[in-house]
């Protein structure tokens, strides 16, 4: 009984301090995608498993253009067991920092919000995995560290559970 309770315990603690993108709000450089997100970038990245053991390293080319209040961000991932992937993204910026997007295998539009040095951006994806797909939800948080550079934290969700993390660092 005492282990249940502290498990009932911890998931409300843990609800209770959850970040809000407002807390953000004074912290510097100021994120700005349209700043941020021109021409050429490179990332590199690793993805954790439910155990927090990385399971797969990854670089990324990115090329970003813009388009009056439309980011187009096409995305070439090359993975350590050689698979490749592409992602196109289109995201629209709506004003008051706020983003909405697609892309080939998102689910539905994707959010987003920013304030200060972060950005919030939550999605559902269809992620494939030894032959299987399973439909996700992609909790992003991205943070400029400088002018050059954002680090990017992802907790990956299925059915409200935390089962994997994907930290990526983004260079101009």
């Amino acid at each position: 009984m005492k282990k249940l309770i502290f498990v009932l315990l911890s998931f409300v603690l843990m609800g209770c301090s959850s970040q809000e993108v407002s807390d953000y709000a004074e912290v510097t450089p100021s994120f700005s995608m349209k700043d941020f997100f021109q021409g050429d970038l490179k990332a590199e990245g690793i993805i954790k498993g439910f155990d927090g053991k990385v399971v797969r390293t990854f670089t990324v080319d990115l090329q970003a253009s813009w388009k009056e209040n439309t980011l187009t961000l096409d995305e070439q991932f090359l993975f350590n067991d050689g698979e490749k992937q592409n992602r196109t993204w289109v995201i629209q910026d709506l004003g008051n920092q706020t983003y909405t997007g697609k892309a080939n295998d998102i689910l539905e539009q994707a959010t987003g919000e920013s304030a200060g040095n972060a950005l919030h951006w939550k999605y559902a994806m269809v992620l494939e995995v030894d032959d299987s797909q399973y439909e996700v939800e992609f909790d992003d948080w991205i943070y400029q560290i400088s002018e050059s550079v954002v680090i990017n934290q992802t907790a990956i969700y299925k059915w409200g559970i935390q089962v994997g993390e994907v930290i990526l660092v983004i260079r101009k």
